[in-house]
C-alpha cells in the first residue's frame, strides 16, 4: 500500500509531530511505502491567488499544485495529521485543500451536479487539541466531522475511514501519551 501523510503543524518537536512519526514508522515496519508532506517544511504556499484561478480556468495548473496532485494520485491512503486551531484545520492545510483539490482535478460539474473524481482514496485524520474544553460538546465534533468528512473529502469522493481526536495533549502524562501512540499504531496496522 502507498500511504501519504499530510502534516500541518509549524512545531518541529510537537506531540502532533510525534503522531506523524509514529504513523510513518508503523507503515514502514509493515512494508508499505510512505511519503510525508510537511506543509511548513516544504513552505507550501496556501494562498489560492487570482493568478492561480485564472490559470486553472484555462486548464493550466501551477507547478506546485500539480506536484501535490501527483502525490495524491500516487497514494492509496491519505493521512492528515494536524492540531485543531480555531475549531478547524490550520490555514496552511485549508489553503492546501483549496489549491490542490480544485475543479477539474478533484471534482467536475455536470450542469449543476458535482461529480467527485477521487473516489478511490481512503482518508485517516488525526487531530490534537491542547484542552478538553475545545471539543467537550459532541455537537462541535459533529460539526467538524460534517465539514471534513462530507463537505471537503466526501465532496471529492474520498472516504474517511478513521478520524481520531486526541484532546488535552498539553496536560497528558507520559503514560497517556504512550497509550495514544499505541492507539495510532493499532489504527495504522488495522487500516492496512
Amino acid at each position: 500500500m502507498k500511504a501519504l501523510i499530510i502534516y500541518a503543524n509549524y512545531k518541529e518537536e510537537s506531540f502532533t509531530g510525534a503522531i506523524k512519526d509514529t504513523l510513518a514508522e508503523t507503515f514502514h515496519k509493515n512494508g508499505h511505502e510512505v511519503v510525508i508532506r510537511d506543509l511548513y517544511e516544504i513552505k507550501f504556499n496556501p494562498v489560492l491567488s487570482k493568478k492561480d484561478l485564472e490559470a486553472i480556468d484555462n486548464e493550466i495548473f501551477p507547478v506546485d499544485i500539480m506536484n501535490e496532485q501527483k502525490f495524491i494520485q500516487w497514494a492509496d491512503l491519505i493521512c492528515f495529521v494536524y492540531p485543531i486551531w480555531w475549531s478547524g484545520m490550520p490555514a496552511i492545510l485549508k489553503g492546501y485543500i483549496e489549491r490542490v483539490f480544485v475543479q477539474g482535478y478533484a471534482f467536475e460539474f455536470d450542469q449543476n451536479n458535482a461529480i467527485p473524481k477521487l473516489t478511490d482514496k481512503k482518508i485517516i485524520i488525526f487531530n490534537t487539541t491542547g484542552s478538553k474544553k475545545v471539543l467537550k460538546d459532541p455537537k462541535r465534533i459533529d460539526a467538524l466531522n460534517t465539514l471534513t468528512h462530507d463537505c471537503i473529502f466526501g465532496f471529492c469522493g474520498m472516504q474517511v475511514i478513521e478520524h481520531k481526536y486526541f484532546t488535552a495533549i498539553s496536560q497528558a502524562s507520559e503514560i497517556e501519551k504512550q497509550n495514544i501512540f499505541d492507539e495510532v499504531r493499532q489504527i495504522a496496522t488495522r487500516v492496512l
